[in-house]
């Protein structure tokens, strides 16, 4: 069994939770020809993920199954990891709630991050994050991820992980894409090389396209697929995970 899991949560983890929105295509457009600034898109991002994020359809009910699961089939002294590719604060939102409700605001032992969901393209959070890293479009070059604080910390857990379980990534944008190519520069020299992947998607060709991508990456390591959404394996309380990370009850 694994000591420890690192989670990498994409766009689908969001939809699984009801947030269905993305960039409309005008505004990419728009950026494109100059019409308007980076600056200016990016906040046109912000205001609206901020007010779809409050809609009656968005839920939280995956990540809140995710966070009940942890105390109750993990076993003991393992530690989980949450990074996200999502610009959203979904996960965050659900992680905090979490703690208040049920450890009185103080961040279980099996969150070894404290707390804290790694963002690692920005995020729509409103606040004043200095070691946050920046808003990152799904069009950048993967050349403009800085390294921030926050960045690095994601990256070094994902370098040293013997279990990641990626969730609705499908890694087809230039952003993603620069991940998979840095986190393989390092497969030779770092656990990251021989890990064992668990894929939970369900739609079955983005599935078999995200592990082919996988095991072109890293070929000594495992991928295991799971064609499921992100809540249905949920509430079968992850199967595939006892004996990897959850216990047999």
């Amino acid at each position: 069994m694994h000591q420890n899991c690192t989670w990498l949560f994409g766009r689908g983890a969001s939809i699984a939770n009801g947030l269905t929105w993305v960039v409309p295509e005008e505004w990419k457009d728009d950026l494109a020809a100059g019409r308007i600034s980076r600056e200016e898109h990016v906040e046109m991002i912000t205001d609206a993920l901020g007010e779809e994020m409050d809609q009656p359809s968005v839920h939280l009910r995956s990540y809140r199954h995710l966070m009940d699961l942890f105390p109750t089939k993990m076993k003991d002294k393992s530690h989980h990891r949450l990074i996200t590719t999502n610009w959203d604060n979904l996960l965050q939102r659900e992680v905090e709630m979490w703690i208040q409700h049920n450890t009185g605001g103080v961040a279980p032992r099996f969150l070894s991050t404290h707390g804290t969901v790694y963002h690692l393209n920005g995020t729509v959070e409103v606040g004043n994050f200095q070691n946050r890293s920046p808003f990152l479009l799904e069009t950048d070059s993967s050349t403009l991820r800085k390294r921030t604080y926050e960045a690095n910390q994601a990256f070094k857990f994902l370098q040293w992980s013997t279990l990641v379980v990626i969730v609705g990534m499908s890694f087809e944008c230039d952003m993603d894409k620069g991940l998979l190519a840095a986190l393989r520069a390092s497969e030779d020299n770092l656990p990251i090389g021989s890990t064992l992947f668990f894929v939970v998607e369900p739609s079955a060709e983005t599935l078999k396209a995200t592990s082919n991508k996988l095991v072109a990456c890293f070929p000594r390591a495992s991928v295991i697929q799971v064609r499921k959404g992100l809540e249905e394996w949920m509430c079968e309380e992850a199967p595939e995970l006892v004996n990897q990370i959850f216990m047999v009850e």
